[in-house]
């Protein structure tokens, strides 16, 4: 746990480089990181950071957050004050972990005292047998607890722990992330459970399935089949489906689109075949072969790639989610293909819940582990009924959802927390599969050809054109970039968006919201970029292999 006094020398060379930088870089930062580089390498990760670290020593940050608040006094700005998402908070994130930040307690105890801002805190976990960063979690939850705005774990399968990488194991990384959520309780509690304030959040893999996309009409309807799925038009279509954009937010923030989807039949099964007759099957009801069917709507969207279709594009009424997004190959999209978004977990949850009469935004209160185990129970059994019909699907419930879930809730329960948690919709979130931003490009096996494109509606209201992001504006990035004595560093160590040094240098950078990057998409044109060389033994180096020696990530066996 640190124990640095706040009170410090300003240097005066750092506060010359500061009182050049822009109004914006104090009124509208977001991203204040006292780290870059991350140990854990998730590809779904919206940063591209290297394996090892660089972070600024306690010495380090007092400085240059001192400095940086006395800039903004000397101009009379209030850090964070110009954003309208979440104003006066800074996220100590991107292309770092937070969680393995050893400082983090005087980082909470520097923002509280000196910035006048609130933190946002997003991990992984930490490793329970790294007893200093145990014991400095522990002090952050005992000091600081009204320093935080929101706290939340983020539950993937690309974690080194989960995926046993580097030495670690599923098991441990499991027993790790219960230890930080039996010592983060009460914050999480002080704080409300809320996707915005406290919360855990499931991320899973894509379904991805790669084959050539039928789209065709039969009988003057329009025909698209890949894979498993077949979706024939209800209704005999004169030309191309209209494309479809999104219009613009509704007052929930939900996409509000040009036009409705258009009612589709919605055929799965591993043995039909878009011919005429299967068709023509399929629309009588008369397909004698092995299969499900729905009727769905339909749009055709367009984003950088190319045109594409999604079915049942939003949650439905219930509140399940059962989307399917088919992708034709184009000059920019290497291949056609799916993807199968349906959100298992969230479907089940509320289908279990509904049969003990509760609505779909009701807290099951009274649940047992009885009620986890039937959920585990029922997403077994939903993978033994899509054996006949989609056996992509099947596989993709048995070895990526039902392993993450469970894995999941063993954690809750070993760090006991009530089951009703397992079920609540403030407090385990579902989030469907990655999105395509980070190193995630790769995992859709040619399905997208650009990084960070959205490539479903979903997406596309998160961080497209007509997005969340876009409404929020332009934000800034404040972080220690990696550092070299002699030379540039490999990519896999410094990162691909970071440029390595040869001083302790912090990079000063405006980012486009929509894709984290100093780019802004809509033009293709730089973004406004600063660096600020620091004092010698501000920035301290860990690479991955002292990392691994000191637990500095969960999932690592006691040894």
């Amino acid at each position: 746990m640190t124990t640095t006094d706040t009170a410090t020398t300003v240097e005066p060379r750092l506060l010359e480089q500061l009182r050049t930088l822009p109004d914006d870089a104090f009124t509208r930062v977001q991203y204040l990181a006292p780290q870059v580089g991350c140990f854990q390498g998730c590809a779904m990760c919206s940063q591209g950071a290297g394996r090892d670290t660089w972070g600024l020593t306690e010495e380090g940050m007092t400085g240059l957050f001192t400095a940086i608040a006395q800039v903004a006094a000397e101009r009379d700005l209030t850090l964070a004050s110009g954003r309208i998402h979440r104003p006066g908070v800074v996220f100590p994130y991107l292309d770092n972990d937070i969680g393995s930040y050893p400082h983090l307690d005087l980082y909470a105890r520097l923002a509280r005292d000196v910035l006048g801002v609130k933190l946002r805190v997003s991990t992984v976990g930490y490793s329970r047998h790294s007893a200093p960063l145990a014991a400095m979690h522990q002090h952050l939850v005992d000091e600081f607890t009204d320093v935080f705005d929101g706290v939340r774990f983020s539950v993937t399968p690309y974690t080194a722990g989960y995926g046993g990488r580097s030495g670690t194991d599923r098991r441990e990384y499991v027993e790790d992330l219960a230890a930080a959520l039996r010592t983060y309780r009460p914050l999480l509690e002080a704080l409300g459970h809320g996707a915005a304030t406290a919360a855990c959040e499931l991320r899973f893999a894509p379904l991805v399935g790669i084959g050539e996309l039928t789209d065709i009409c039969v009988d003057g309807h329009h025909v698209l089949a890949v894979g498993p799925h077949l979706l024939v038009s209800v209704d005999r279509v004169d030309g191309a489906l209209p494309e479809t954009v999104i219009e613009r937010l509704d007052e929930h923030t939900q996409p509000v689109y040009s036009r409705p989807g258009a009612p589709y039949l919605h055929i799965t099964s591993d043995a039909a075949d878009p011919v005429l007759a299967t068709v023509r099957a399929a629309l009588n009801g008369t397909l004698s072969v092995p299969h499900r069917a729905r009727t769905v709507g339909v749009h055709r969207f367009l984003n950088a790639d190319g045109p594409y279709y999604a079915a049942d594009c939003d949650f439905q009424p219930d509140g399940t989610f059962t989307a399917l997004h088919l992708y034709p190959a184009t000059e920019v999209r290497p291949r056609s293909g799916y993807t199968d978004a349906t959100r298992h977990l969230l479907n089940t949850l509320l289908a279990h819940k509904k049969a003990h009469g509760l609505g779909r935004r009701e807290e099951f209160t009274a649940a047992t582990g009885a009620d986890v185990a039937a959920v585990l129970d029922a997403l077994a059994a939903q993978a033994d009924a899509l054996d006949g019909v989609d056996r992509a699907a099947a596989a993709h419930l048995r070895e990526q959802i039902h392993p993450q879930v469970t894995a999941y809730a063993t954690a809750l329960e070993l760090a006991g927390y009530p089951p009703s948690l397992f079920f609540s919709r403030a407090f385990t979130i579902d989030t469907g599969q990655i999105v395509n931003q980070g190193r995630a490009k790769g995992l859709f096996r040619g399905l997208t050809g650009t990084d960070g494109e959205p490539m479903t509606p979903r997406e596309e209201r998160g961080f497209g054109q007509a997005s969340l992001s876009t409404v929020r504006g332009s934000i800034w990035r404040i972080t220690p970039l990696p550092m070299a004595a002699t030379g540039r560093l490999p990519l896999s160590v410094a990162g691909k968006k970071n440029p390595s040094t040869a001083v302790p240098t912090v990079l000063v950078e405006e980012l486009d919201p929509c894709h984290l990057s100093p780019v802004l998409r809509a033009t293709g044109c730089g973004l406004r970029r600063h660096t600020l060389t620091l004092p010698d033994g501000w920035i301290e180096h860990t690479s991955m292999s002292d990392g691994l020696a000191v637990f500095a990530l969960p999932g690592l066996p006691a040894r």
